[in-house]
């Protein structure tokens, strides 16, 4: 009995530490779960927590916002404007917070305001919601003016919100059009907006919302950086002038297509370059302005992709061609460089052909031009007469001449899409190839190449990179051009002789209607048949030409391609040029030799900059001329009219001994050519006439452009 008693109290025991054992267990499996879920708690909170209040914040404010910058104006050298943006905004609608945060009231009003503002039907804006339910950015209208934002915003509208972005305007239309290009999609497309749209574009803005402490939704803003100004080369006088002329020929000769480009041929600046056919970059995507609406509308959508193909393509750079007989002077000074050409002894007989190995080539003249120094085998565009230098040539030396002038290799100018050419290769250049490529046929080269290659031949023998952009500016200079020399093609010696040979082309040749009175022009026509085999229906005619001979400052390339056989071209051509250089030459400060008489002893004006006040002015003294100080400094901050200028003794030059610059300065405009009543006019209060009386302006000191303070005196001389 007592051991039965025992045994119990035994089992007791064992139960109840049993009992103790699985309770611990259990408090401690507890103890491990709170643990492991605070851990947890923790971790969310303190590592993934940004990650969450990001999530939180997006439910409540929605996504970052952008913030576009304005797109980078684009400016000619005189810095005026060729294209610049316009803020505009974007409305924005947020559909999420439309369906789940407002009232059906709120809904409606937002829906009707909207369709209100858009001329369209209150359904058309509540399927655009219903569409993209869980959206919370969806672009329900783009480019609205400041104005219409703010009549918006002062409706109180619930789920929209705008977003800052711009319009690119082009305030000058078709102005160098394929030389600019256009913006679409969101990046620039062809010409300078499409080589330079890493400087162009900018760099976004961003709106960031963050949580702050007590759930408070603030927002962190990071500012555009809007896009830098590309400055051209390109003068917008010598522009207009260029496409002026040429539109008003190709109105009348018709051709397919029309090319011309200025440059000066001693530094590779462009200052002008036209491309027809042309399209405006504000209305980029027809040609209504052009053709006509009818007949836009006409076409079938190929036939409208493929002319704007073609107007947006610049001829210049993206055509290759035969140049012709503008080649023929870059022919003859490879041989007078390599010693195969005697200037003085050199004479050749045409009879109106010559034959080369069996292949007759004709002379434009049938009948011939008889016998012909060097000169006048270029005045006359003789073909028997340059071939016969040309077999004079060994191939490889031709052909190493033709690379070397740039044939068939890139200009480097900076625009996309430059063509390349097509040469013969060593192998496939025989006796008659270098025949017809003597005449500037039987190989491709681009507008450019071509008038890059005559330049050597005029500058003093060096083969320069054209260039278009002269400058890229944001708060600093952020790119800068400068003169490239690629290689020096010929001597000076050789450079100096062909360049006076070509005025024969001016004075006694084929060029006679390029001649400018009181200008010494050099130059050479060019014409070549198109097609294979050749059709004498199909031409591409062209003059190429440059002033003044003894240092040239311009030079000019004219192209006419597929004028029809029935219009009668005469000397156009040549005239073409003619007309266009005529006002430019006086404008680039080119003196007249016939139209100027110098009554005026006229001094150019030293730099005075960092000199101190008193040689400055011992300077002056020495050259007659007057001065004005302004300041209480010793030494020369600045000067007016600058350094270089050409102006009348006794003419007053104003010193600066002061960092601050005068405060107005006036661009002294272009008067030659205009009575002495219609410049006064132009000038109006700003500047003062003096010299003459009456009659047409002849000269002008200081030349258009120059810089001077107001109410200065402008010399005048009118022609007798």
């Amino acid at each position: 009995m007592e051991n039965n008693k025992k045994s119990k109290r035994n089992n007791h025991i064992i139960r109840k530490e049993r009992m103790g054992k699985r309770v611990r267990i259990l408090a401690s499996g507890y103890i491990l779960i709170t643990l492991g879920l605070l851990w947890r708690i923790g971790y969310i909170q303190v590592v993934e927590g940004k990650k969450y209040s990001q999530k939180v914040l997006q439910s409540i404010s929605g996504k970052e916002v952008t913030i576009h910058p304005l797109r980078g104006l684009i400016v000619d050298r005189n810095n005026k404007v060729i294209a610049s943006s316009t803020i505009t905004y974007n409305i924005i609608l947020d559909p999420y917070q439309i369906l789940n945060d407002l009232s059906d009231e709120q809904r409606q009003e937002t829906s009707k305001a909207l369709a209100t503002f858009m001329n369209k039907p209150v359904e058309e804006i509540e399927n655009f919601i219903l569409l993209n339910p869980n959206s919370r950015y969806k672009i329900l209208l783009k480019n609205i003016s400041l104005e219409e934002k703010k009549m918006l915003e002062g409706l109180h509208l619930s789920g929209i919100w705008y977003e800052q972005s711009f319009i690119r305007n082009y305030p000058r239309g078709q102005f160098a059009s394929q030389l600019i290009g256009f913006y679409n999609k969101e990046k620039g497309q062809y010409g300078i907006e499409q080589f330079f749209e890493k400087y162009l574009k900018g760099k976004d803005g961003r709106v960031y919302p963050t949580l702050q402490q007590g759930d408070v939704i603030m927002t962190e803003t990071v500012s555009p950086v809007n896009g830098a100004t590309v400055v051209l080369t390109i003068d917008e006088v010598i522009q207009q002038y260029i496409e002026k002329i040429m539109t008003s020929y190709i109105e009348r000769l018709q051709p397919l297509n029309a090319a011309a480009i200025a440059m000066n041929p001693k530094t590779g600046e462009i200052y002008g370059m036209f491309s027809y056919p042309s399209v405006n970059p504000q209305s980029y995507t027809n040609l209504i302005s052009q053709v006509g609406e009818e007949a836009w509308y006409s076409l079938s959508t190929t036939e409208q992709a493929i002319k704007l193909n073609e107007a947006w393509k610049n001829y210049n750079i993206h055509t290759s061609y035969e140049p012709g007989s503008t080649f023929k002077p870059l022919m003859v000074a490879a041989a007078l460089e390599e010693g195969y050409l005697d200037p003085d002894t050199f004479v050749v007989n045409c009879t109106g052909s010559i034959d080369v190995f069996g292949t007759n080539i004709k002379c434009w003249d049938r009948y011939g031009h008889g016998q012909e120094n060097l000169a006048e085998v270029l005045a006359n565009s003789c073909n028997p007469g340059v071939i016969s230098i040309a077999n004079e040539v060994p191939s490889d030396i031709f052909l190493d001449y033709m690379k070397k002038f740039g044939a068939g290799e890139l200009t480097g100018v900076d625009l996309p899409a430059e063509a390349q050419g097509l040469l013969h290769s060593i192998k496939r250049f025989g006796p008659v190839e270098k025949a017809t490529a003597s005449m500037g046929q039987t190989f491709m080269i681009t507008p450019l190449q071509l008038i890059t290659g005559f330049s050597a031949l005029i500058n003093g023998g060096y083969l320069l990179e054209p260039y278009v952009v002269s400058q890229v500016v944001g708060e600093t200079i952020i790119y800068e051009n400068t003169v490239n020399i690629k290689r020096q093609v010929i001597s000076n010696e050789t450079s100096k002789e062909i360049t006076e040979i070509l005025e024969k082309v001016i004075s006694d040749g084929t060029g006679r209607e390029a001649s400018i009175t009181g200008y010494q022009i050099g130059g050479k026509t060019g014409t070549a048949e198109k097609g294979f085999p050749r059709n004498p229906d199909k031409e591409i005619l062209s003059f190429i030409g440059y002033a003044p001979i003894q240092d040239p400052e311009i030079i000019l390339l004219i192209i006419f391609d597929e004028i029809p056989p029935q219009i009668n071209v005469g000397g156009q051509i040549p005239r073409v040029f003619n007309e266009i250089l005529t006002p430019i030459l006086p404008y680039l400060g080119i003196q007249n030799k016939d139209l100027y008489t110098p009554t005026l002893n006229v001094v150019t004006i030293p730099n005075l900059v960092e000199k101190d006040i008193y040689t400055a002015i011992e300077t002056l003294n020495e050259k007659d001329l007057n001065y004005n100080v302004k300041g209480g400094g010793n030494i020369i901050f600045e000067q007016y009219p600058p350094a270089g200028t050409n102006l009348p003794q006794n003419f007053k030059v104003t010193l600066y001994t002061d960092t601050d610059k005068p405060n107005e300065l006036i661009n002294v405009p272009y008067l030659i050519g205009l009575s002495i009543e219609d410049a006064k006019e132009i000038l109006g209060e700003s500047l003062k006439i003096e010299g003459a009386i009456s009659g047409e302006i002849s000269s002008q000191i200081p030349k258009a452009n120059t810089k001077i303070e107001k109410n200065s005196k402008i010399i005048v001389q009118t022609m007798n």
